[in-house]
């Protein structure tokens, strides 16, 4: 099968992270899990304290990130990538990295009231980041798939959206 890619772009606390590893599992092929979350976590930011350099960590991280796609995406296996799209460039810059192969993308979606109750439960997670990012990670976004994880279960959703992606590439 040729590789494909499965955009999974939702809030913080929508259940991308579960869902992308659950979509490794239950793929029966080599999946690699590409996370923003990964690249912007490589900086000890409780050790960064200007709000500057911050910002510029966190932009270094995104593009680093959109980057090691075009990487990935030059390889032999399927990528889930689990993004947030807090502006359209991110959007755009992911969809370039990923040009080499069909790209499937994925709306994660949660009522706000279910990802506010998540985010408060982790302590990973800064309060109020759900609530920002709700209304713009799906601006402008149109979707091939979309799916609520607060009514799917991770493996439900990733066999609906693998059930999806099967049909779309055997029948295009």
């Amino acid at each position: 099968m040729h590789p494909f890619a499965i955009v999974l772009n939702g809030t913080s606390s929508a259940g991308k992270t579960t869902l992308a590893q659950t979509l490794q599992q239950r793929a029966g092929e080599p999946v690699l899990h590409a996370a923003l979350d990964t690249f912007t976590d490589m900086y000890a930011w409780s050790a960064i304290t200007d709000e500057e350099t911050r910002r510029i960590c966190h932009r270094t991280g995104v593009d680093n990130f959109h980057q090691t796609l075009r990487l990935l995406a030059a390889g032999p296996h399927a990528i889930v990538v689990d993004h947030v799209f807090e502006q359209r460039a991110w959007a755009d810059a992911t969809l370039a990295a990923l040009t080499t192969r069909r790209v499937f993308m994925i709306g994660v979606r949660c009522p706000l009231a279910t990802l506010q109750a998540r985010e408060q439960s982790r302590p990973d997670r800064r309060p109020g980041m759900a609530a920002w990012q709700f209304d713009r990670v799906h601006e402008g976004t149109t979707y091939d798939f979309e799916i609520d994880t607060s009514i799917e279960t991770p493996e439900s959703a990733a066999d609906k959206i693998l059930a999806f992606v099967h049909q779309s590439l055997n029948h295009p």
